[in-house]
């Protein structure tokens, strides 16, 4: 808005300038005119007089003028600067704001966050270690996302299936968890059951991995159950 007003009070001025400058030419050629006259006798000195005056009115309007256009240029150029000022501004709080912007990245950075909810079951480093990026920090267990894996021998994987829901059974004899069939996998595993003479066998006995998602609190990594049979 100043730039525009600036650069309309300049063209105002300059216009005005330019109606100074006409007058002024004419006051002059008149007073010239009857400055002659007036030494020839021709008019009276109240004729001569009023011109004169016509003419010093002219000059002074004319340096007015003047002024006028200077002082609209000289707000025209202050108005450059400001614009200059404000661009230079505007880049200094962009780059503020990027540095910023990196210093919250890096203060965050300063919290370990886990990616969810869980209970910390190992941690692998010290008060004031030194680690590098990528260090592992703790072991986190969600106790509600959580699975048992049994290893079924080829023999019997006719018996389970996705979506089949079992029973199983800890060791101490009492912890009893349901879950279900998640995951069987494609690949065998290991043999089970070796070949030997006394068996009469003349193959080994592979086995598949059975994932049962059981999403229980009463599990704890490392624990061990068998399912019950009849599920």
């Amino acid at each position: 808005l100043q730039d525009s007003t600036s650069k309309s009070q300049v063209d105002t001025a300059s216009a005005g300038l330019d109606s100074a400058q006409s007058n002024l030419d004419l006051a002059e050629k008149d007073f010239n005119r009857y400055q002659e006259l007036y030494a020839q006798g021709a008019i009276s000195k109240s004729v001569f007089d009023a011109y004169k005056t016509k003419y010093e009115v002219a000059q002074s309007a004319y340096s007015q003028a003047q002024s006028s256009v200077s002082s609209a240029q000289a707000g025209l150029l202050q108005t450059d600067a400001n614009l200059a000022a404000t661009d230079a501004a505007q880049k200094k709080l962009e780059a503020a704001q990027a540095q910023l912007q990196q210093i919250e990245v890096s203060l965050d950075e300063t919290e370990i966050k886990a990616p969810f909810d869980g209970v910390i079951t190992a941690k692998y480093i010290e008060e004031g270690s030194m680690i590098s990026l990528g260090t592992p920090l703790v072991a986190l267990q969600d106790p509600n996302d959580n699975w048992v894996d049994f290893k079924i021998p080829e023999t019997k994987l006719k018996d389970f299936h996705l979506g089949q829901v079992l029973t199983m059974q800890a060791r101490d004899g009492v912890t009893r968890v349901q879950g279900t069939i998640t995951d069987i996998s494609q690949k065998s595993e290991f043999a089970t059951q070796r070949a030997t003479s006394e068996r009469g066998n003349d193959t080994d006995i592979i086995s598949f991995n059975v994932k049962v998602q059981v999403n229980s609190d009463a599990l704890r990594p490392g624990m061990r159950f068998q399912y019950m049979a009849g599920d």
